[in-house]
């Protein structure tokens, strides 16, 4: 049975609503959630699920490009049929989004299926197919997520155009693939449709791709992406998309003048607004907004009484696990306890090839930060496991301040986006180069390359020679 009033009213299910929802029905509130399109949001629709799904297909397949030097030889050219790839993406998703509808079940949590539209004296209209349900709530969680950014220009709207919510239900593997932006989804669709065959062009329209991203990490990324076999243009203002010969024709501004860039398809992977599709009331009424996100304190509250906003609604670094737990915020806060957000230690996964993951200051950033800032790397081609594995592109990059203090982490390589977590806690917990130092460390392991690192930070590492002694031998 569904109520007319609540204690806590989530508006969208996604990774920050549905964790909101969880944690207020398990603090003893009567809790409903409303969701206008699938359980699980963006994220485990159309988002970190599917990519991850199909970033796993593609990787599989291109690995099997190296399977003779393993002594492993396949009777025939391995061939890939996107249809079973995409039916095991929707079988992920299935299961996962299910298992969120499971979650609300299990926490009395009621679903109302619908767009939820929301007024300041915290009233709730569901309209679902022309019917329309009401109800009201002591507070409000706003948690409506975002969408992709299609800037206007012409031909945007043309067959062939995609963008990362509309990707992902291809019946074929595109020939070619030109990617308007080289950001986070636009570098890791790269690198998948790449991996599958397609022949893959970037264009970015800052001077660098992964912008937040630790310039020599980038630097490497970009290297190995060309040696995949991706094109990469920087610098690159796209003006419009047409149609030639049977293809798309992107058509950008770079410091060569204006450049054409044909294909079968284009993938727009600008950028992600802010759904504010519901809240058009509230606004009215004047929730305070800044460049069509919602505003929030440290307590994740709006300006209007018993109103909070989390996720990509807000201005933040737009990762799932940062709107999961500012969704745990606002629900603590509602339940009476003084919980503020801290965004110190948020790690960064991005699951290019290979990964790359980060936590704390860039190399840069601490530099500028802090002068006296230690700075070492440690090679995969060091690590037993690595070796083994043939996974030794990349290295572990450390960032430590004048008191062993771990200001950041980079890791790009094999793994990188579980092994960042080791870091992530350290600088949780506050723990020196010591501490790390004197953990003991399984073999053979990755994380291994975790405390080679630390060492090397430190003049000792074990399994690199220390740069004092090969300033000696010169």
């Amino acid at each position: 049975m569904t109520s007319t009033h609540y204690n806590v009213a989530v508006i969208g299910a996604g990774p920050g609503g549905y964790v909101a929802a969880i944690r207020a029905a398990q603090s003893g509130a009567k809790v409903a959630i409303v969701e206008k399109q699938y359980m699980g949001g963006t994220c485990l629709n159309v988002g970190c699920i599917p990519s991850k799904a199909m970033l796993h297909v593609a990787e599989a397949f291109h690995n099997l490009s190296t399977l003779d030097e393993l002594g492993i030889t396949l009777s025939g050219k391995p061939t890939f049929n996107m249809a079973k790839a995409v039916a095991f993406k929707d079988k992920v998703v299935k299961r996962m989004t299910g298992g969120v509808s499971f979650l609300m079940k299990g926490n009395n949590i009621d679903v109302f299926d619908g767009i939820g539209s929301v007024d300041a004296s915290r009233t709730v209209t569901v309209t679902n197919n022309g019917t329309t349900q009401q109800f009201s709530a002591d507070n409000i969680i706003l948690a409506t997520g975002s969408v992709p950014l299609m800037p206007p220009m012409p031909g945007i709207d043309g067959t062939n155009v995609m963008n990362s919510d509309t990707c992902w239900n291809l019946t074929a593997t595109p020939k070619s693939l030109v990617c308007v932006g080289g950001g986070v989804i636009g570098i890791e669709l790269a690198c998948m449709f790449n991996a599958l065959g397609t022949d893959v062009t970037i264009l970015e329209m800052l001077p660098n791709i992964l912008a937040p991203v630790d310039e020599e990490v980038r630097k490497l990324l970009q290297r190995l992406l060309a040696k995949r076999g991706i094109k990469v243009v920087t610098g690159a203002r796209v003006e419009g998309i047409s149609d030639t010969k049977g293809l798309k024709q992107v058509t950008a501004t770079t410091d060569k003048g204006q450049q054409t860039y044909d294909a079968e398809y284009v993938l727009m992977a600008v950028s992600r607004r802010a759904n504010t599709t519901g809240l058009e009331k509230l606004i009215e009424q004047g929730l305070d907004t800044d460049r069509g996100r919602v505003r929030v304190n440290d307590k994740m509250q709006t300006n209007l009484p018993g109103i909070y906003a989390i996720g990509d609604l807000i201005h933040g670094a737009g990762l799932a696990h940062v709107a999961s737990t500012e969704g745990e915020v606002a629900a603590d806060n509602i339940n009476g306890k003084d919980t503020v957000m801290d965004y110190d230690v948020i790690p960064n996964p991005i699951y290019t090839f290979p990964e790359i993951a980060f936590v704390g200051l860039t190399e840069a950033a601490a530099k500028e930060k802090y002068p006296e800032a230690r700075v070492e790397r440690f090679p995969w081609t060091a690590i037993g496991k690595a070796v083994a594995t043939s996974d030794t592109e990349g290295f572990t990059k450390v960032i430590v301040g004048k008191y062993g203090e771990l200001l950041g982490a980079h890791i790009i390589g094999p793994d990188a986006t579980n092994l960042i977590s080791e870091y992530s806690l350290a600088m949780r917990g506050e723990l020196t180069v010591d501490e790390i130092s004197e953990t003991i460390h399984p073999h053979p392991s990755l994380s291994e390359g975790l405390r080679e690192a630390i060492l090397a930070v430190t003049g000792h590492p074990l399994h690199i020679p220390p740069k004092q002694a090969a300033k000696a031998a010169r």
